[in-house]
C-alpha cells in the first residue's frame, strides 16, 4: 500500500490559517512571508510603489473628461486595491494548510519589521508622489462659479510660473492653504471701483451671463454671472456678483516685487487681496507662499464641470 507523506509539520488547523491569511491586510503579501513563499510575497509587498508612480503619472497627463470616466476610474482603482489584497490571502490559504520549517523572514519579529517599514515606506511615496500631483478639494464657495464648495481637483505642485493674470493658485494664506485667482502681478497698479478691477489704470471688461444660485456658508444665494477679461489676460472667466459689498472699491496700490495680488472668483464672499490680514484676508501674496496651480477638476456635484481644465 502507497502512502503520501509531507515534508511539512502537521495540519493547520482552519482558525491559524486564518489568522496567517489576514496578516495581508496588514500588508499585501505579508502572509505569504509567513508561510515561506517569500519571492511571491516580495512582489505584492513592492507592487504598491509600482503603481503609485503609475497612478501619479495619470493624475497629471490623463485626467478624468467626464463622469463616466470618473465613475470607471473609480472602479479601476478599487478593483486594484481588491486586488492586491483578495489574491495573496487566497494564494496565503492554499499554501497554509501544513506548517512549513520557520524561516528567519517568517518569524514572528521579522513580520513585524517587515510591515512597520512598510508602512513607512508607503507614507515616504505617497508624500513623494504629491510632490508632484496632489488632490484638492474646495471647502467654501470663494472661487464660485469656476470652482464649487465640494468641488475636487488635481494641482501641479511642481509649478512655480510664470506668473500671469488669470491664473489661478493655490497658496499659503495666514491660516491655512487658499485658492484664488491673479489678477495682479509684480509692477502693476491695481484698484477696484464697483466691483470692477482696474488695472494699470485699464478695467476689466465684464458682460452679463444672467442670474445663477449657488450655496453660500449662509444658505442659498443668487448672484450675477459676468464673463470677465483682465487686461492681458489670454482668455475669458467667470465671477459672481452679488451686490454692492465692502470691498467694491479700494485704493490704487502697486503690487510689491515677488508678490502677487488676488481675487476670488465669487467677489463678494472672497477674503482675498483686498482683504487686510487682520480681517482675515490674504493681503499681497509673496510668490514664495504659492504651492502649485489647479489643473483639472475630477470631481463635482455638477457632473458637467468633472474634467474641466483650470490651468488654461
Amino acid at each position: 500500500m502507497n502512502e503520501i507523506t509531507h515534508d511539512q509539520g502537521g495540519r493547520r488547523s482552519y482558525r491559524a490559517r486564518t489568522g496567517i491569511a489576514a496578516l495581508n491586510l496588514i500588508a499585501p503579501g505579508l502572509g505569504l512571508f509567513r508561510v515561506g513563499n517569500w519571492r511571491v510575497g516580495a512582489l505584492f509587498l513592492l507592487a504598491p510603489f509600482l503603481m503609485l508612480p503609475l497612478f501619479a503619472f495619470g493624475m497629471g497627463h490623463l485626467p478624468i473628461t467626464s463622469y463616466g470616466g470618473a465613475i470607471l476610474t473609480l472602479v479601476m482603482i478599487l478593483g486594484l486595491l481588491a486586488a492586491l489584497y483578495i489574491v495573496p490571502v487566497v494564494l496565503t490559504w492554499r499554501e497554509s494548510s501544513f506548517s512549513s520549517p520557520a524561516r528567519i523572514w517568517s518569524r514572528w519579529y521579522s513580520l513585524t519589521a517587515i510591515a512597520i517599514v512598510m508602512q513607512l515606506t508607503s507614507q515616504l511615496a505617497v508624500s513623494l508622489m504629491h510632490h508632484f500631483y496632489k488632490p484638492f478639494y474646495a471647502p467654501a464657495e470663494s472661487m464660485a462659479p469656476t470652482i464649487g464648495r465640494g468641488d475636487r481637483f488635481i494641482v501641479n505642485m511642481r509649478w512655480r510660473g510664470p506668473f500671469q493674470r488669470g491664473e489661478i493658485i493655490v497658496f499659503k494664506g495666514p491660516d491655512n492653504l487658499r485658492i484664488s485667482r491673479i489678477v495682479a502681478i509684480s509692477g502693476d497698479r491695481i484698484a477696484m471701483r464697483d466691483g470692477v478691477p482696474i488695472l494699470n489704470g485699464k478695467a476689466a471688461v465684464q458682460s452679463s451671463q444672467g442670474e445663477v444660485a449657488f450655496m453660500g456658508f449662509d444658505g442659498p444665494r443668487s448672484a450675477l454671472k459676468l464673463a470677465e477679461r483682465l487686461p492681458g489676460e489670454a482668455s475669458v472667466h467667470r465671477v459672481l456678483d452679488t451686490g454692492r459689498s465692502e470691498f467694491d472699491d479700494t485704493p490704487e496700490a502697486v503690487v510689491p516685487p515677488n508678490h502677487v495680488f488676488v481675487l476670488g472668483d465669487n467677489r463678494d464672499y472672497s477674503a482675498d487681496s483686498r482683504v487686510p490680514r487682520k480681517l482675515f484676508g490674504v493681503g499681497m501674496v509673496p510668490l514664495n507662499a504659492i504651492i502649485g496651480r489647479p489643473m483639472y477638476i475630477y470631481w463635482s456635484s455638477d457632473h458637467s464641470k468633472i474634467g474641466m481644465r483650470l490651468d488654461r
